[in-house]
Order: structure tokens, then sequence, then C-alpha cells
């Protein structure tokens, strides 16, 4: 009984919680485009711990600016950028419904992005030495094979739809 009532309880926390999550798409736009930070290549390396949209701001120091809500596709995405402080440097967040996120820095310090994602990916080909980590299999990718050698360059950002006849 108290079993059968601690589950009960526990499915209804998820469903408000999915609730929720559900009715806050889109975002709103917070409009605090301008980190407060320069946006680095040493800068950029530390978001390799980040999971979430809450954690990119965090180490960005403002909350973002959303420059797009994407909806044509498969998948909707709301798309966050930031300007370093004092004009140092670009960001580009790409948060999906689901909560996770694909980014794109590009450091004050060097030419070429900086490409990660909340699965784990990390690409900077122009470090020293080069990174071109792929992270945890997405949700989007239905199979392991190939994920390595082919799926990860081209799906590290985010889904990629099919153009209409393709």
């Amino acid at each position: 009984m108290i079993l059968h009532q601690g589950l009960a309880f526990l499915a209804a926390l998820l469903f408000s919680a999915a609730s929720l999550h559900a009715q806050s798409w889109p975002p709103a736009d917070p409009n605090e485009g301008v980190a407060a930070v320069a946006i680095t290549t040493s800068w950029a390396k530390a978001l390799r711990e980040a999971h979430d949209l809450a954690d990119m701001q965090q180490a960005a120091g403002a909350r973002g600016k959303i420059e797009a809500i994407e909806t044509k596709g498969s998948t909707s995405r709301a798309v966050f950028t930031w300007v370093g402080q004092d004009g140092r440097g670009r960001l580009r967040v790409f948060v999906y419904r689901s909560g996770g996120f694909a980014a794109i820095a590009e450091p004050a310090d060097r030419k070429g992005g900086i490409v990660l994602n909340s699965f784990g990916a990390f690409t900077c080909p122009d470090c020293s030495p080069p990174v071109n980590a792929c992270g945890r299999r997405p949700s989007w990718i239905p199979h392991d094979l190939h994920w390595d050698n082919f799926d990860c360059p081209h799906t590290i950002t985010g889904p990629q739809d099919m153009p209409v006849g393709f």
C-alpha cells in the first residue's frame, strides 16, 4: 500500500514537472546578450562541463538574447546569443525543447569555432592539442553504427532535417 502511494506520488510529480517544462516553450527572451566575460579559448574549454542552458548562462554571466525561435523541421529550438565582454568573442547556443543544447563559440583569441553539446561532444581543431570528442550518442541518432566516424560530425549541433524530396 505504501509502495503504491509512493509510486503514485512520484508519477504525479513527474507529470507536473513535464507539464511545467512543456508550458515554458518557447522560452521568454531574457534580453541579456552581453556576457560578463570575454569569450576566449580557455573560457570555452571550461564549457565541457555544461549540462544545460543554465550552466551556459552561469558561465557567461548573462542569460543571453534570443535571436530566433525555429519551429520548421522535426525539432523546435531557440537560438540564444552572446557577445563577449568588450566585444571579445561570440557564442550561439541552440536550445531544444527537450532541454538539450548545442553551442558554437567563436573565441576572440583564435580563428575558427569551438563546437560542443549537452551530450559531451567537444570539438576544437585549432586547440593545442586538437580536440575531437563526439560524446555520448544523442537521442536523435537511432543507432550506434558509425557513430564516431560518420554521424558525429554531421549531427554534433543537433538534428539535421532532410530537404523535401531528397
